[in-house]
């Protein structure tokens, strides 16, 4: 990364954990912490230091390591090594802040190393977090992964919850640079649960902009708009100024990349008023890069050009304020190497002080020696016979000293290298020991445990004299102990170099945990003496195995409900499209007579409404998943409605042949009184598909419709002494394409959509349903709906639409009517209802030929206008229409036939409404009214 934008990100990394509010009361706290160190002394003063580096490491650094340095002399003078190595920590994070990253992990070292010597687990937290901070920023994600970890394993076992979610959230930032995302999300997601618990909102907020930038990287545009916006709610409830701008920048690069670039544009603005007001360079910059981006690409290359100028402008500030900071950096630096050499001096002048001690010390011996020899030589001169005995026994014994003394001084030295050897060892071991977050036993060639760590008992609940004892085995899951007692026996006679192996064991005797054995033989002179064993708790990596295998026999399983519905489906639609296209051949023919031919129509006619139910439930089902489904609540007699219900399925159940199954309607008494406020036709379409399902699989016995009033709510139920369902069937049959058994499909038929439509439809109008069944008894399926709260005792009175009469054929042979249809055959379907009224008909085949017909002479009368057409839809034909100011009325036909349509196009500009297919009856109903007005 470029150094400049290196620093840009650093400062924002910096400004997005310190809201301007906050930034306000540091500043105030900085002010009251320097008056109290005025006047404190000794561990008052000392702590008074601490607070106020760990208060100027976001604000002013390189005053912090001032501080600090100040401190660390004050805690050496107090002795006091706990407070020091804090101190040392958070020295450490100013440099950290200024860049100097080689002095900022030097700093976090020595302060782990004091904090160990203490036995301090929370400084040891700290130190293992703020040192995976310094590897993030070298982008060592390896080492930065590894202390991070460590961090999180010791504050979970100490319950420091707000840290715990600060090593969560760091965790992630470290998983989305190696870019492992569903990782990343799974620890910013546990890191949220636990900022909302604490009400901890400004925290809260750059987890949910954290969590936003991966659904980016993962494409999710949704998802991250979702969670910016919840950070930006907190940054406006906060008063956080700052943070409110940058989320806007994000949310406005998502308006972006979805193809919104008005929006985009409207939400920069108001992030770069916001910043501008707090004069955020960094923020601007970025806002109008992006703002210049969006208006070359609407082509206003003005705009675009101004945008870049400010950017430049909002850049070139930017960068006088890294100089100033770069500055900064290098004044520390030249102080950090400035002390550093006055301790290398200080060093120096101590060891020739040494030398001069020593040089003194020698010359002395020097002298000692020398008046010794002068004796020897007096003594010698007084009797040589016996001074050369001397000499030559002198020089035998120094020789011998000579030779003694190397030897004892080699043996020494190796000792001491050995010694220093196991002391680097033994200090090695226990700091892996101590920090490593699984649990450890050593055991010896017979394979009996001779130690274990801390770790070990709290990842298996066994104590560690259980190991020591040898009876650890019997904590292990019955059925997993002989294989494990087998490994483990086996490893040592044989001698093996290692092994793996996965267990169960009861752990507190409170539930079963997996655990994952590794061991690893110990040599000595190629001699084995035993085995190192690591064990590490994996239970939640079994539990992601079992669900990501659920996972997937459910996903085998979802593409094998659709394969079967989709089979099922073109069964359901053929068999009516087979007696539709079928009967229609033979109306051609001339072999069979009109009673014959009247027969096939009314065949034709029933296949058609089939079909027609058919698409209608897949609609339905369509548009209650997408949210779409409106209910159009009236108050109605639900008596009457279900009496009416009553007698239509009595007569389908004599059509089927099944006279002997009764029918029967139950409800208390006066219940004809009572009105219902709710969607009448939705409620019809839950008893319908109901009776229908209870006439379809019952063979004989009886159906019961019936309901009871309970206080707040109406009870409905639909039972029959039917096939019944398998219990095992219950939970799925209101899914989707499910049938309680898939043989049903073909002796039955049946979509499989029924059920779920029935559930979905319930739970709009405010109920809940629910079904009990016994094989080869009978099912009964129950539903609940509220009560309407103007619920009184007398029936309102609804005017029923009752089906018009059989009148004479209309005479419309001074109208005409304009037809906008672009399929041919529809056009002629229309001509052949219409040929008896004498009407002269026009044809337009797209929107575009309708305006035009519309406003030559002569003028029709009344425009029939399809919605789907090529060159110009049927409402822009409209619209276009209107503003010929003839007042033509005209009526929409559209396939579309969903509740509410007609309101939506009368709101539209049309007089009327028609819903394909196209009732005869229906049609010559609404011309006599618009051509009756003409």
């Amino acid at each position: 990364m470029p150094f400049f934008l290196r620093t840009i990100s650093v400062a924002l990394i910096i400004w997005l954990f310190i809201p301007s509010r906050i930034q306000a009361e540091t500043y105030r706290s900085i002010d009251s912490l320097q008056q109290v160190l005025k006047h404190s002394k000794g561990i008052e003063r000392l702590e008074t230091y601490h607070e106020l580096v760990k208060s100027l490491r976001n604000i002013d650094p390189s005053k912090g390591i001032e501080y600090a340095r100040e401190a660390v002399k004050l805690a050496d003078s107090l002795q006091n090594y706990s407070l020091k190595a804090r101190i040392i920590d958070e020295e450490g994070v100013c440099f950290r802040k200024l860049n100097i990253f080689d002095e900022a992990l030097k700093m976090h070292f020595e302060a782990l190393r004091m904090f160990d010597l203490t036995n301090d687990s929370v400084g040891i937290s700290y130190a293992f977090a703020n040192i995976g901070m310094v590897y993030l920023f070298f982008k060592d994600y390896e080492n930065a992964l590894d202390y991070h970890y460590r961090s999180l394993l010791i504050k979970e076992y100490l319950g420091d919850e707000a840290q715990i979610a600060y090593s969560q959230n760091s965790i992630g930032m470290v998983l989305v640079e190696l870019g492992d995302y569903a990782r990343a999300l799974d620890y910013y997601i546990s890191a949220m649960a636990i900022r909302k618990r604490l009400n901890d909102n400004f925290e809260l907020a750059n987890i949910y902009g954290n969590i936003g930038k991966v659904f980016v990287k993962l494409n999710r545009l949704d998802d991250a708009t979702k969670y910016f916006e919840l950070a930006r709610e907190i940054y406006i409830a906060e008063k956080a100024e700052y943070g409110h701008s940058l989320i806007m920048n994000e949310i406005a690069d998502l308006y972006l990349k979805k193809n919104q670039p008005d929006r985009a544009l409207s939400v920069l603005k108001e992030a770069e008023a916001i910043a501008f007001s707090r004069n955020n360079l960094a923020v601007l910059l970025y806002n109008y890069k992006l703002q210049g981006a969006i208006y070359a690409q609407k082509k206003q290359f003005d705009k675009a050009y101004d945008y870049a100028i400010m950017a430049t402008s909002a850049k070139d500030s930017l960068f006088s304020e890294q100089r100033t900071r770069e500055m900064t950096e290098v004044k520390v630096q030249y102080e950090t190497k400035r002390i550093d050499s006055e301790n290398e001096i200080l060093r120096l002048r101590l060891s020739a002080q040494a030398l001069r001690l020593r040089y003194i010390f020698l010359s002395t011996i020097g002298i000692i020696s020398l008046l010794i020899i002068l004796f020897l030589v007096w003594r010698y001169l007084k009797n040589r016979r016996t001074n050369l005995q001397l000499a030559k026994l002198n020089g035998e014994l120094e020789d011998r000293v000579a030779l003694r003394t190397k030897e004892l001084s080699d043996e020494i030295s190796q000792k001491e290298k050995l010694l220093a050897s196991l002391m680097q060892s033994e200090e090695r071991f226990r700091a892996i020991n101590e920090a490593s977050p699984m649990g450890i036993s050593v055991s010896d060639q017979n394979g009996l445990c001779v130690f274990t760590n801390q770790k070990l008992t709290q990842k298996t609940g066994i104590s560690g004299n259980e190991f020591i004892q040898g009876t650890w085995p019997r904590h292990i899951y019955v059925d997993d102990r002989n294989h494990v007692e087998t490994v483990w026996r086996n490893a040592h006679e044989k001698r093996l170099d290692g092994f793996e192996v996965g267990f169960r064991v009861r752990k507190d005797n409170k539930e079963l945990r997996w655990v994952y054995l590794r061991a690893t033989a110990m040599l000595i002179d190629h001699k084995f003496i035993g085995m190192v064993a690591m064990m590490e708790d994996i239970t939640e990596r079994k539990l992601f195995e079992e669900q990501l295998i659920k996972a997937k026999n459910k996903a085998e399983e979802s593409d094998k409900l659709k394969s079967a519905f989709l089979a099922n489906m073109s069964h359901e639609i053929r068999t009516p499209m087979n007696a539709i296209l079928g009967f229609s051949d033979l109306l051609s023919s001339d072999d069979y007579d009109q009673t014959e031919k009247i027969e096939f129509l009314d065949m034709i006619k029933s296949s058609g409404r089939l079909l027609l139910n058919l698409i209608n439930d897949i609609i339905d089902i369509s548009k209650i998943e997408a949210g779409e489904l409106k209910i159009q609540p009236i108050s109605f007699s639900p008596a009457v409605l279900m009496s009416e219900l009553q007698l239509t399925f009595r007569q389908q159940l004599d059509n089927l042949g099944k006279e002997n199954v009764k029918l029967v309607l139950e409800y208390p008494a006066g219940f004809e009184q009572h009105t219902l406020f709710t969607d009448k036709l939705r409620l019809q379409q839950i008893l319908t598909n109901l009776l229908s399902n209870a006439m379809k699989f019952t063979p004989e016995g009886q159906i019961i419709m019936g309901v009871l009033s309970v206080e707040g709510f109406y009870e409905f139920y639909v039972k029959d002494t039917g096939i019944g369902i398998p219990l095992a069937k219950l939970e799925v049959i209101f899914d989707r394409f499910r049938q309680a058994d898939e043989s049903h499909t073909r002796l039955y038929g049946g979509t499989g959509l029924g059920l779920a439509i029935v559930k979905n439809l319930v739970e709009l109008l405010g109920g809940r349903i629910w079904v009990d069944s016994i094989v080869d008894k009978g099912t009964a399926f129950y539903f609940t709906l509220p009560k309407d709260k103007q619920d009184t005792e007398q029936l309102s009175m609804e005017v029923l639409s009752q089906p018009s009469k059989k009148e004479a054929i209309p005479d419309f042979s001074h109208h005409t009517i304009l037809i906008a249809e672009d399929v041919d055959t529809n056009f002629h379907l229309i001509k052949t209802m219409l040929r008896r009224t004498k009407v002269k008909l026009l044809h337009a085949p797209n929107g575009l030929i309708a305006v035009d017909m519309a406003a030559s002479d002569p003028k029709p009368d009344l425009i029939l206008m399809d919605i789907q057409m090529p060159e110009m839809d049927g409402i822009e034909a409209m619209l276009k229409i209107r503003k010929q100011g003839n007042g033509i009325p005209m009526i929409a036909i559209t396939a579309f036939a969903l509740q509410g349509e007609d309101k939506y196009y009368t709101e539209l500009g049309f007089d009327a409404y028609l819903s394909k297919p196209l009732s005869n009856d229906k049609l010559l109903e609404t011309l006599k009214i618009f051509l009756a007005k003409s």
